[in-house]
C-alpha cells in the first residue's frame, strides 16, 4: 500500500510538469511564470564598465554671435567651462567649427549676430588650456570637431546637427528637406543628429501631429537609410514646442527597431545665451574623455539624455532643485528577462513601452507586461532636480516590422508634388501663421 501510494504521488507530480512545460516555464526560481515571452533584449550599454567608466557633461548644440547667438564665440565656450562641461559642440548655423582657436567663417546674412559682435576664437594658449583642464584639476573639456548647424533658415526649423564632417559652410537649407544635409555629411564619413523635431511637427499643442503615421514613416524611412543619423534632440531648452518629442521618440523607435534600427535620445540646450546653458544636457558615459570616446559613444548610445524641464513628465510648474537624476549602473539578464536600472539623486524610475508607462521601479520583469510591450522598453529616472531618460533597449523577435503599403505611381507622383508645393517659402509662411491663430 505504502509503495502504491508513493507511485501514485510520483505520477501526480509528473503529470504537473508535464502540463506546465509547454508554456515556456524557465527553470530560474526568479522566474515571473505570469508570461511565457523569451525576449532578447539589446543592451545599448553593454559596453560599459560601470566600476571604471566616468561620466561626462555634454551639449552638442550650442550658438554664438558668428550665427544668432547673442554670446562670443569664446564667452561661450569659457562659460561652458566654467559651469564643468566636459564636451562641447559649437553648431552655428552655417558655420562649421573648425577649431575653438580658428576664426569662426562667417555667413552674409545668417551670421548677423556678428555685425554687432565679432566673433573671436581662444588664443591658442587659452585652448592648450582648456583642453588640458587647468584650473579643473585636469578635467579639460573636448571640442567636438565640424560642428555645424545645418538647414540654415528654414522656417520651419528643419534643422539637423552635423559633427566629424567638413560639410555645410555657408549652406542655405531648404524648407522640409532633411535628406540633403543627412546625405552630405554621412557621404563625408560624419554624424548627424535630427534637432527639436517638434518646432517642424508644429506638436507643441497637438501630441496628435507627433503620433501621425505620415510623420512617423517620413522620419523613420531617413532612419531605415542613413546609419550615420544617430537620432533625434528628446529634450532641449525649455520644452515648450518640443513637449512632445519624448511622444514622437516613441513612435519612431516602434517603427523602427523592428529593421534592427534604434533611434537615440539626445538632450541639448540649444544655448543662445548664458542663461540657456544646462537646461537640458547629454550625460555620456566613457572610459576616457576623448574625441575618438565621443564619437564611439554617440554612435553607440552610451549616453544619458537630461532635462530640468519636461511639461509632460515632471508637470507645468516643477521647477528643478539639487542634481539632475543620473544612472550609475545597468543590468541585463537575458536568461530570466529583466533589466535593472541603479541610480542617484532620484525618487521614481519609470518604465515606458508603446510611449505608456508600465512599470515602476529599479528593476522590470518583462515577462510580467507582455502585453504591453511591443519591440521595446526604456527607462526614465525622476527627481527633484529633473529627467534622465535611457536610450531604449531593443527586445528582439517580440515584433514583426509593419510594412508599408506601396504607393501607385499616380500616387507617387502627385505626393511628390504636393510635397514641393508645401516646402516652397510661401505655403510655409501660411502654414505658421495658420499654426499661430
Amino acid at each position: 500500500m505504502k509503495i502504491k501510494a508513493l507511485s501514485t504521488h510520483a505520477l501526480a507530480v509528473a503529470l504537473t510538469v508535464s502540463l506546465l512545460m509547454p508554456y515556456g516555464v524557465k527553470a530560474s526560481a526568479a522566474q515571473n511564470i505570469t508570461g511565457n515571452k523569451d525576449f532578447t533584449i539589446t543592451d545599448p550599454y553593454k559596453t560599459v564598465d560601470w566600476s571604471v567608466w566616468k561620466h561626462y557633461k555634454a551639449n552638442l548644440h550650442t550658438h554664438s554671435t558668428a550665427s544668432d547667438g547673442s554670446v562670443n564665440f569664446d564667452k561661450m565656450i569659457e562659460a561652458h567651462y566654467e559651469k564643468g562641461y566636459d564636451i562641447l559642440a559649437m553648431t552655428d548655423h552655417a558655420v562649421v567649427n573648425k577649431g575653438w582657436n580658428i576664426d569662426p567663417k562667417i555667413v552674409p546674412l545668417i551670421s548677423y549676430s556678428s555685425y554687432l559682435n565679432d566673433p573671436k576664437p581662444l588664443t591658442d594658449e587659452r585652448y592648450a588650456e582648456i583642453k588640458a583642464g587647468i584650473g579643473r584639476s585636469g578635467k579639460g573639456m573636448t571640442d567636438v570637431p565640424c560642428g555645424v548647424e545645418l538647414n540654415a533658415v528654414s522656417m520651419k526649423l528643419t534643422h539637423v546637427n552635423g559633427f566629424f564632417a567638413d560639410y555645410g559652410q555657408g549652406l542655405w537649407g531648404r524648407e522640409n528637406d532633411y535628406e540633403t544635409p543627412i546625405a552630405g555629411v554621412d557621404a563625408l564619413g560624419g554624424l548627424t543628429v535630427i534637432n527639436h523635431p517638434g518646432y517642424w511637427l508644429g506638436s507643441g499643442k497637438d501630441a496628435g501631429r507627433a503620433k501621425d503615421p505620415k510623420n512617423i514613416k517620413f522620419f523613420g524611412n531617413l532612419f531605415k537609410k542613413y546609419d550615420s543619423c544617430l537620432g533625434i534632440e528628446v529634450a532641449v531648452e525649455k520644452d515648450g514646442a518640443t513637449r512632445n518629442d519624448r511622444v514622437f521618440w516613441d513612435c519612431l523607435l516602434e517603427k523602427v527597431i523592428p529593421y534592427g534600427r534604434n533611434v537615440w535620445g539626445f538632450a541639448n540646450s540649444d544655448a543662445h545665451n548664458i542663461e540657456s546653458i544646462g537646461v537640458a544636457y547629454d550625460d555620456f558615459v566613457m572610459p576616457e574623455n576623448t574625441v575618438a570616446n565621443v564619437r564611439t559613444a554617440m554612435e553607440n548610445g552610451t549616453l544619458f539624455a537630461c532635462a530640468l524641464y519636461a511639461h509632460n513628465e515632471l508637470g507645468e510648474n516643477f521647477v528643478a532643485s539639487g542634481s539632475c537624476p543620473c544612472v550609475t549602473s545597468i543590468t541585463v539578464d537575458d536568461s530570466t528577462d529583466q533589466i535593472t536600472v541603479q541610480g542617484a539623486d532620484y525618487t521614481e524610475i519609470q518604465w515606458i513601452a508603446k510611449g505608456e508607462i508600465i512599470a515602476t521601479g529599479s528593476t522590470i520583469d518583462l515577462n510580467a507586461y507582455e502585453n504591453q510591450i511591443g519591440c521595446y522598453v526604456r527607462a526614465q529616472l525622476l527627481g527633484p532636480g529633473g529627467i534622465c531618460y535611457t536610450q531604449a533597449f531593443a527586445l528582439n523577435g517580440t515584433s514583426t516590422p509593419a510594412v508599408d503599403t506601396e504607393d501607385s505611381a499616380l500616387t507617387k507622383l502627385w505626393n511628390n508634388f504636393i510635397f514641393k508645393i508645401t516646402s516652397t517659402r510661401l505655403y510655409v509662411i501660411f502654414e505658421l501663421l495658420f499654426r499661430a491663430l
